[in-house]
């Protein structure tokens, strides 16, 4: 299960608004409260950047810093985590298909095993970021979903390997 909860992230941002707007005495300035849209690969910071939101003019005044904010179920209640820069992985998606040469499950030797040559491949995948970036960096590799075959005795020519980096 997913949920990291896309509600709990309104209610933050409409309580800290409500908060900010009690002390607005306190400070100059004017403050933009961003619900950011399609968040996980729909386009989501990026589009919202092309449209200007950042920018002075229909959006109101130009942004000179930004605070972002996500629900992280990892974390003790309570607690807030900070950090500057990057914090949370992107939301790429990869489709990987394995072409092979199917055939029948007792002459294993006449084919090509898709779903061997893609167990093998989802081992790897693992490696690219166990192998090539620093422990002290963000990176990520997820393969969340593999299918392939037809049935019991056959040797599948088609794998698929859905996954996130």
């Amino acid at each position: 299960m997913h949920a990291c909860g896309h509600d709990g992230h309104m209610a933050m941002l409409l309580t800290a608004a409500k908060i900010l707007a009690n002390y607005r005495h306190l400070f100059r300035g004017t403050i933009k409260f961003v619900f950011q849209p399609a968040e996980e690969g729909g386009g989501g910071a990026r589009e919202m950047i092309t449209d200007g939101i950042l920018q002075e003019g229909k959006c109101g005044m130009k942004v000179d810093y930004i605070y972002g904010i996500h629900l992280w179920n990892h974390m003790p209640v309570g607690h807030v985590g900070v950090k500057e820069g990057p914090l949370m992985a992107a939301s790429d998606r990869f489709v990987i298909t394995v072409h092979g040469s199917g055939g029948h499950g007792a002459v294993p030797d006449a084919s090509n095993d898709a779903i061997v040559a893609g167990a093998h491949l989802i081992t790897q995948l693992h490696t690219i970021v166990s192998r090539n970036v620093s422990p002290l960096d963000n990176a990520v590799v997820t393969v969340g979903k593999a299918s392939g075959g037809y049935g019991y005795n056959i040797i599948a020519d088609k794998f698929e390997i859905l996954g996130t980096c």
